[in-house]
């Protein structure tokens, strides 16, 4: 009896189990839209042409809301994007449709002015290359942006600047409504770093070595609330279109066109916008169909299909 009892444990763990999915949070640095290598020549939004070395900050408090307004808290999590290692595994997990992610910019006070020296090689929050520590005092630096600018107006980067933004009053709070991409075992979720947009205001060939927790330290982590620095791109997609039919969207002058083929049970759908809130609904049954609206003000919106017992069939980031 004791052998029978065993396996039945041990056949509940594995079905439990069989249901979590590998979740990855992915941050491409972009910019002009295009996905940035370190070292490559592009121009700022001003026009100022640059060349980023080192692009590094963290992330930390991190929730994500899921199916149906499900809390998975992972906020005891404190981790450190670099432009060129952007991919975070976060566990195996129990999710289906991923609806918001919540995090905040930067370590948090309670732990941005411990001893370093007490994590071990590889923590986040140990010794990192280039240094992402300003001491005690003054803790962590939240954004470390190394490069070239432009000075003297020949198109070529050749004066140094530095961004090293810090201090617990920039610590900065995100909510961001988001889908993920669904497949058999791990959900994708991917989310654009635009460094432009990060360090509008600072001109890469006048802006020179600035470290601190002030001016334009100070305004650059600003950005990361009332600027599009932390954006989901238009082809980010809930589900892996090759099992859930296709979903894609026109943008037109002056109106948004949504089309979807071989979305079988599909019962109704929504138009959200950034905040969360429903710009339009409406109903179809059609497994091949479109949408039209008109009106809409120029951002990012999320379009969602359901089936009739408002499950999410599929879902797709659009732009207008």
């Amino acid at each position: 009896m004791k052998k029978i009892i065993t396996l039945v444990a041990i056949l509940a763990s594995f079905s439990s189990y069989s249901q979590d999915k590998a979740l990855y949070l992915k941050f491409p640095p972009l910019v002009g839209g295009v996905e940035y290598t370190l070292n490559d020549v592009v121009q700022d939004l001003n026009g100022t042409y640059m060349q980023v070395q080192d692009f590094n900050y963290y992330l930390s408090n991190i929730h994500i809301i899921h199916d149906g307004g499900q809390d998975l808290d992972l906020s005891d999590t404190i981790i450190i994007i670099k432009a060129a290692e952007h991919e975070i595994f976060m566990g195996w997990h129990d999710i289906t449709n991923i609806e918001q992610i919540n995090f905040g910019v930067g370590v948090p006070q309670a732990v941005n002015h411990l001893d370093i020296t007490q994590y071990p090689a590889g923590h986040p929050l140990s010794f990192q290359t280039p240094s992402m520590h300003w001491g005690w005092t003054s803790g962590y630096k939240f954004l470390l942006c190394d490069g070239k600018g432009d000075s003297n107006g020949d198109n070529t980067p050749n004066t140094i600047f530095q961004l090293h933004d810090l201090g617990d009053a920039n610590y900065k709070n995100i909510q961001l409504p988001v889908v993920g991409t669904n497949y058999a075992s791990h959900i994708d979720l991917i989310i654009n770093c635009n460094i432009d947009e990060w360090i509008y205001g600072a001109n890469p060939g006048t802006v020179g070595v600035q470290h601190g927790t002030s001016g334009i330290n100070a305004s650059t982590m600003t950005n990361v609330n009332i600027r599009s620095v932390f954006t989901q791109g238009a082809s980010a997609s809930l589900n892996d279109m090759s099992e859930h039919g296709d979903l894609y969207f026109v943008s037109h002058s002056d109106q948004l066109e949504l089309k979807w083929t071989d979305l079988t049970g599909i019962d109704h759908f929504s138009l959200v916008d950034m905040s969360g809130r429903v710009v339009d609904s409406g109903v179809s049954s059609m497994v091949n169909g479109n949408y039209v609206i008109g009106g809409l003000n120029t951002g990012q919106y999320i379009f969602t299909v359901f089936d009739s017992d408002n499950r999410v069939i599929n879902s797709i980031n659009v732009s207008k």
